[in-house]
């Protein structure tokens, strides 16, 4: 089977006050078509923010990203990502909420 998502060494470092901190440090696995994973561990210890680069919505420091063979740099349309909070826009219904990211593409 085809790898649909492959990374690579991923890691992520952030600059704070009194230095560095390195969040996620050379995460690599793959995940073949019809494959079911799971990202799991305690708080903080940076499952959110993978997911947030794997989708694109934060940078990595370094590592690569692979979607379906091509390298990813940033967003990508062949992949979606749903926080654990829900962002919906209160005064749109539920089904307007679905649409608004199509919406902004003007699709």
């Amino acid at each position: 089977m085809e790898d649909i998502l492959k990374i690579k060494e991923i890691t992520k470092k952030y600059q704070a006050k009194n230095g560095e901190i390195e969040a996620i440090k050379n995460v690599s696995f793959d995940v073949k078509e019809g494959e079911f994973i799971s990202i799991i561990g305690p708080s903080g210890c940076g499952k959110s923010t993978l997911l947030s680069i794997i989708a694109g919505l934060e940078k990595k420091t370094s590592g690569n990203i692979w979607i379906q063979g091509e390298e990813i740099n940033g967003i990508s349309e062949k992949i979606g990502y749903m926080l654990q909070k829900d962002s919906l826009l209160e005064w749109r219904t539920i089904y307007d909420n679905v649409l608004f990211g199509l919406e902004i593409r003007r699709k």
